[in-house]
């Protein structure tokens, strides 16, 4: 009798599981709003459960509660914030500094002095870094109680060592400015800052270099001025929750995205032209994508290594240079040779970096430049 149940409870679970693997295919195929833009037939589509963690999604995020936390934590007020899982950004941010983080700084600073030298012996005029930062940085009263960051932070330590002169802190513009605009200046459902927040980074950035650059022309003030507010689907954060197509968040555009500026976009290496038209964002390219803008403020060449806190930015820099050469900086930072390649054959005026807080203690940012022989005195 034992035997028998035992058999009865196994064919019982054995059935559960066979019908569990019909049902879920079944569900896929269902839901799919476009059979022919799928390969409906392979596993990875078949049997996809995100249909299940979205439904759990949107029972646990009324309460606060993410199916996903290295991925997404959920705050206050609708805002979602990065989970671990990218540069442990919710352990990082909540910690005070230590001494290791002091002395990383330093030789993050050291490391950029020489730089500075190098790409001055090769006729650059100017080389400056902004860091983006963290949305927590900036909107931390919508962070959950226990991610709240210190003061000091770790951020505080590597600005300690590198000086505010070559590197552009962001914070104090942003934290100034976002309770006197009408809208966020980051997106809630999102990791990045939009156009209002990069056009706020922008002119602080600009007001800097104006001081080492008295030459350059900038866009107006009007240029950063709100022009409208469209709504616009949940970003990164809401889809790492499966709630993309359920959250919605604010899209504000600032009057310089719809001015007279038309852009080329050209592949660096092959010279073929990619897009004509318009000044749109532009993500962070994986290769270098050269962007030439004939009425910019300035005809001067830009080597612009960038991450994808540049994106929302990328319009106002087309505006003021008229050929800007962009590549993540991951990418053109991968090795001392490869930037000093990139500079070799584009020769710029001006060499920046747009890097989001979160990675700028990078060890990218630690390597020198090449060896170089420079003249001492008279010899």
């Amino acid at each position: 009798m034992i035997a028998i149940n035992v058999r009865r409870r196994t064919l019982i679970f054995l059935l559960s599981v066979f019908l569990s693997l019909l049902i879920i295919p079944a569900v896929n195929i269902i839901s799919a709003s476009d059979l022919g833009g799928v390969k409906w037939y392979k596993k990875g589509f078949l049997f996809n459960m995100d249909f299940a963690l979205r439904r759990a999604s949107k029972s646990l995020y009324p309460v606060g509660s993410s199916v996903d936390p290295k991925q997404a934590v959920i705050g206050h007020d609708g805002w979602l914030y990065l989970g671990d899982l990218y540069e442990q950004t919710r352990t990082v941010d909540r910690r005070s500094p230590t001494e290791a983080d002091f002395a990383l700084g330093k030789k993050i600073g050291e490391a950029t002095a020489a730089w500075e030298a190098y790409l001055s012996s090769k006729g650059v005029k100017l080389f400056r870094i902004m860091v983006g930062p963290n949305k927590g940085t900036i909107y931390s009263e919508h962070l959950p109680t226990w991610a709240k960051p210190p003061s000091p932070n770790v951020t505080d330590a590597l600005f300690a060592g590198t000086g505010n002169i070559r590197y552009v802190d962001l914070r104090q513009p942003l934290l100034a400015a976002k309770d006197s605009q009408p809208e966020a200046l980051y997106y809630k459902t999102d990791t990045h800052w939009n156009s209002l927040g990069a056009g706020i980074s922008f002119r602080a950035f600009a007001r800097q270099v104006a001081v080492a650059a008295p030459e350059l022309r900038w866009p107006l003030e009007a240029a950063y001025e709100l022009g409208s507010v469209k709504p616009r689907g949940g970003g990164d954060l809401a889809k790492f929750l499966r709630l993309n197509e359920d959250l919605t968040d604010a899209e504000p555009i600032i009057r310089v995205t719809s001015g007279s500026i038309e852009t080329i976009q050209f592949d660096f290496e092959t010279k073929k032209i990619i897009r004509r038209g318009g000044n749109p964002n532009i993500d962070a390219p994986p290769k270098p994508l050269l962007i030439k803008s004939e009425r910019a403020l300035n005809a001067k060449r830009v080597l612009w290594l960038r991450d994808s806190f540049g994106t929302a930015m990328s319009p106002l820099m087309a505006a003021t240079f008229s050929d800007v050469l962009q590549l993540h900086w991951n990418e053109g930072l991968k090795s001392p040779e490869h930037f000093s390649q990139l500079v070799d054959e584009f020769k710029p005026d001006y060499v920046f970096i747009t890097v989001v807080e979160r990675s700028s203690r990078a060890r990218a940012f630690t390597v020198y430049p090449p060896a170089i022989l420079m003249p001492k005195a008279s010899n």
